[in-house]
């Protein structure tokens, strides 16, 4: 039967695949009326012909394409692998998410900054954002950037120009940079979900009460080289789990003084809260800038100024 038929779908993948960019595919059969050695003979005569016809290449273990074929109805289904792409990207203006909410309160995130014109070049349906974490949407990131990974779906042209698409992000975008593009695999984004990198930021505070330069400094002594406690603070648990977590606080040290608006270096493992280790948040972290002066305080100003790797 698929002898006889070979060449009807040989036609239907080749008009509904014409306007794909792949080199490799795979046969997948589906039909529970024939035998798993009539599959794996429908299979060989539709692959090779594939091969023959239009200079593709069977991948057994991670092809551009799958072809699912019901051999009884005629139908046939392609599922396109994503395109899987690396950078570091710095958000040099405060004002937007990491990634676009449902609900368009921003007018745009880092993900569309990026995604869109990635995709513009792909031809895709949508993209995913993976970050290496995130920074609240008051904070900037800057330094060397943040790790993350953009999965486009269903893209019909896979080759493209990651330098030009650089260039085009950094020169249209007032929000976001980006560099050190690269393709990778899908198992990139676990690994840069689960690494721990270090962070250092530089926080401009606003103190209640004016304070004295070497209290500061002899506070920020006090901060320094120790392990706190962090109740997820107030500002997240609609969508955190309260729990207590340990976090250790490598340096805090002051690089710029004035009475009510000093400015501080703080380096900390990945996962602190800054904001918290500043105000307390009502004694949710432990100890605060805010619990050793006294007197509350907030960060005024945030920003990541180096992932660590």
């Amino acid at each position: 039967m698929i002898e006889l038929k070979k060449e009807f779908f040989f036609q239907k993948i080749k008009e509904a695949l014409k306007n794909y960019q792949f080199k490799t595919f795979l046969i997948g059969i589906v039909n529970k009326e024939i035998t798993e050695e009539e599959k794996k003979q429908a299979k060989k005569i539709l692959g090779q012909l594939l091969e023959q016809k239009l200079k593709k290449e069977v991948d057994f273990a991670n092809p551009d394409i799958i072809i699912k074929i019901n051999v009884a109805n005629g139908k046939i289904e392609y599922q396109i692998k994503p395109i899987y792409i690396l950078g570091h990207y710095q958000k040099i203006k405060a004002g937007i998410p990491q990634t676009r909410w449902h609900k368009k309160i921003y007018k745009t995130s880092v993900q569309e900054e990026i995604g869109n014109v990635i995709l513009k070049y792909c031809q895709g349906e949508d993209h995913s954002f993976h970050g290496a974490g995130r920074e609240d949407i008051d904070v900037l990131m800057l330094g060397n950037g943040r790790p993350f990974v953009i999965e486009i779906k269903n893209p019909k042209i896979r080759n493209i120009d990651l330098t030009k698409i650089e260039k085009e992000v950094n020169t249209q975008s007032k929000w976001v940079r980006v560099k050190d593009l690269q393709f990778v695999n899908k198992e990139k984004i676990r690994e840069i979900k689960n690494a721990n990198h270090s962070k250092i930021y530089e926080a401009k505070i606003q103190l209640e009460k004016k304070v004295k330069k070497d209290i500061l400094i002899e506070i920020s002594k006090k901060l320094t080289n120790i392990t706190i406690q962090q109740q997820t603070p107030t500002r997240v648990l609609r969508r955190r789990y309260d729990l207590t977590r340990t976090k250790k606080i490598f340096y805090f040290k002051l690089i710029k003084f004035h009475s009510l608006n000093p400015i501080f270096e703080i380096k900390s493992q990945s996962g602190t809260y800054i904001k918290e280790l500043i105000s307390g948040d009502d004694g949710r972290t432990k100890p605060s800038l805010s619990q050793l002066l006294q007197q509350k305080c907030f960060v005024k100003e945030l920003k990541v100024v180096k992932i660590e790797d």
